[in-house]
């Protein structure tokens, strides 16, 4: 698990708050939502400093927490905590290249929300 907090603490800055609100709109109205193992409030309007404190409040979770316990599939609390942080970086990651225009992230959203 140090590696991957290693991977939150190294993302690149957050894009402006224009970039944010205005991807946050296109993806409301396709709507967008990842495909997340826990809950994550707003997820639209992510930053680097929410990531962090998210990453702190899933593995400060009890492993007797009903939030880790509803995961239906992965019996052991500390695997959900991986795979949920893991994923949750992933489709950060993925929010950040829409911010900023990446034309293959957005590819990515318009085959999945679009093209079907």
């Amino acid at each position: 698990m140090d590696d991957l907090l290693a991977r939150y603490k190294d993302l690149g800055p957050d894009a402006t708050e224009a970039q944010i609100e205005k991807t946050a709109q296109d993806l409301e109205r396709r709507n967008y939502m990842p495909p997340l193992i826990l809950d994550v409030n707003d997820f639209s309007h992510l930053t680097k400093e929410r990531m962090l404190e998210e990453y702190q409040r899933v593995m400060a979770l009890s492993s007797q927490s009903a939030e880790l316990k509803a995961v239906v599939g992965i019996d052991n609390p500390e695997e959900v905590k991986e795979k949920h942080l893991t994923v949750l970086l992933t489709q950060y990651e993925l929010l950040r290249g829409l911010r900023l225009g990446d034309g293959d992230a957005w590819a990515t959203v318009n085959e999945l929300y679009e093209d079907d």
